[in-house]
């Protein structure tokens, strides 16, 4: 038996987000969306989407839905590692959202 995972954002959703209209730089998109995905589940210390104690898929929150968006939206407009010429400064706003959703930190 096959469970729909509710809310893990898709494509669409991330070209929405962006406001791209075009299917050009779909393939790109959804490199990144996956790495989004990946980043935040190790950020979070849990795969995205998580289980409850019954094994069951937990809808994955708005927050975290959008700290995906956020993080892919960041790897989207900044392809490169470095960026020459101007001042750059990363807001943390993903981690801030996906804060609360970590697990396995200790005390």
């Amino acid at each position: 038996m096959t469970t729909e995972v509710i809310g893990l954002p898709g494509v669409e959703d991330l070209k929405r987000h962006l406001r791209i209209r075009h299917n050009l730089d779909d393939t790109d998109l959804e490199e990144k969306l996956a790495a989004a995905v990946d980043t935040a589940s190790q950020f979070i210390n849990r795969p995205i989407p998580w289980e409850d104690d019954e094994g069951e898929p937990v809808s994955v929150p708005n927050s975290v839905r959008l700290a995906i968006l956020i993080i892919a939206a960041e790897l989207y407009a900044n392809r490169e590692e470095s960026v020459v010429g101007v001042t750059y400064s990363k807001i943390p706003k993903a981690e801030n959202m996906l804060h609360f959703y970590r697990v396995g930190l200790g005390i």
